[in-house]
């Protein structure tokens, strides 16, 4: 592809480099190949700008930079290519979107996405309205934190939120087999990255929000405002899909351009009879008697979030239904392990206060006996919620077990004593580093 049509609506192109030949675009230096378009972009730990050299050196034709950060210290000439041309636009994320697009020649006018974003509740919202997508004939595509899914192939995902280029690639595939739909899960970081760039989002759900990424925000006012803003975002025409049981959805509500579509769970929204058992819930919803398998009050506004996303894309109330009652509960969201104990066991993601308490208070509702808690806090993350954690858990649990939970470069010790230190009763408590012989301590 030549760069001048490479580059229509993103950039101007200068007269002698619009009949250069682009072969791909990179915007990972080390992913440069022989003929590329390399776009420098800033990412949370390094700086795409301090690479240009290495990507001229791989074989980049051309490179997109941000012309605020060649202006702006520390200064960047060791960095800066010999010989390949420099293209300066304002924010080369926000171009990247463009690039993809018509790399790809993503035509997507014809696909209904839906982004999906919220502190809790992304992944099983997502599976849910997934479910009822391919129920009601549709081809579709699943992307997020447990894998992408586009049609029939899988993929296996690296991040909550698949990178711009790897995005519309997604998209393109899902196009050439004639799908119509796409879910995403869309998180703070993929927001603000803008991973979604160049990708007209149809509808657009709010689950929640409460303290997370704090580390990456630094205050949760910021946090709150990067989820707001993606729905700001939302063309007129979309629909924005909020829950009535989170205060931050009436700001959503006043700074979207979409249609906005309320979801809660009672009778104001349709929800009635509502029975939940260990066994799953059942409820009526706008008049339709409604089972799932998934159990606990964070799930029923989660599923209700997908229908009334559903309906917002015209699916059928019969095939929201038929959809909802086939869904599984996606991997390590109270996914039941069954390997014939006489006790139950499950798994979830829970990486939060305010996520284990949730799952906690739902477990504890079913459980006659005793109930474990065997669970860990990752490295390299916001530190300040580990001791909320173990407080919810020795709140919550009749035995709190600390183990070790994808240390990254922190010492697992450290982590687990930063947990301990914050109970109040931690003669009571046990921590073991080994996450199998925690389990078995349990």
């Amino acid at each position: 592809m030549r760069l001048m049509d490479l580059g229509r609506g993103c950039f101007e192109v200068p007269e002698r480099l619009r009949a250069v030949e682009v072969r791909g675009v990179a915007c990972d230096s080390r992913q440069v190949k022989p003929g590329d378009l390399f776009v420098a972009v800033r990412g949370e730990t390094t700086d795409g700008h301090r690479f240009l050299r290495k990507a001229e050196e791989l074989g980049a034709v051309a490179a997109v930079v941000e012309t605020d950060r060649l202006r702006r210290s520390p200064p960047l000439e060791e960095a800066l290519p010999r010989r390949v041309p420099l293209i300066e636009v304002d924010d080369s994320r926000q171009a990247l979107g463009r690039l993809a697009a018509n790399l790809y020649g993503t035509r997507l006018d014809g696909l209904a996405v839906t982004g999906v974003t919220g502190t809790k509740g992304k992944t099983t919202t997502t599976w849910m309205l997934d479910s009822v997508l391919r129920g009601a004939g549709k081809v579709s595509a699943l992307l997020g934190t447990v894998l992408n899914r586009v049609g029939a192939r899988v993929y296996p995902s690296d991040n909550t939120t698949p990178g711009c280029l790897d995005l519309h690639r997604y998209l393109k595939e899902l196009a050439d087999q004639g799908g119509t739909h796409a879910v995403l899960e869309v998180s703070s970081h993929g927001i603000l990255q803008r991973r979604t760039a160049g990708i007209p989002i149809r509808c657009g759900v709010f689950t929640n929000v409460a303290p997370e990424h704090l580390d990456y925000h630094k205050t949760f006012e910021s946090y709150v405002q990067t989820k707001v803003s993606f729905f700001a975002e939302l063309p007129p025409g979309s629909f924005a899909v909020v829950s009535r049981e989170d205060p931050v959805s009436r700001t959503i509500a006043s700074r979207t351009r979409a249609h906005v579509a309320w979801y809660g769970a009672d009778l104001h929204d349709g929800v009635e009879d509502l029975r939940m058992a260990p066994e799953g819930l059942r409820f009526r919803w706008k008049g339709v008697l409604v089972r799932s398998r998934l159990w606990g009050h964070h799930n029923l506004l989660n599923i209700l979030g997908a229908m009334t996303a559903a309906e917002c894309l015209g699916v059928s109330r019969d095939d929201i239904r038929a959809g909802i009652e086939a869904a599984e509960a996606p991997p390590g969201r109270l996914e039941r392990i069954d390997a014939g104990q006489p006790f139950q066991v499950f798994v979830d993601y829970a990486h939060t206060d305010g996520s284990l308490e949730t799952v906690l208070s739902a477990l504890r509702g079913v459980t006659p006996g005793r109930l474990i808690a065997v669970f860990g806090c990752g490295g390299d993350r916001d530190r300040t919620k580990r001791p909320r954690m173990g407080r919810v858990a020795e709140r919550h649990a009749d035995q709190v077990i600390v183990t070790s939970d994808n240390p990254r470069s922190e010492d697992p010790r450290k982590i687990i004593e930063d947990v301990m230190e914050a109970l109040e009763r931690p003669e009571d408590a046990v921590s073991e580093v080994d996450r199998r012989d925690a389990i078995a301590l349990g």
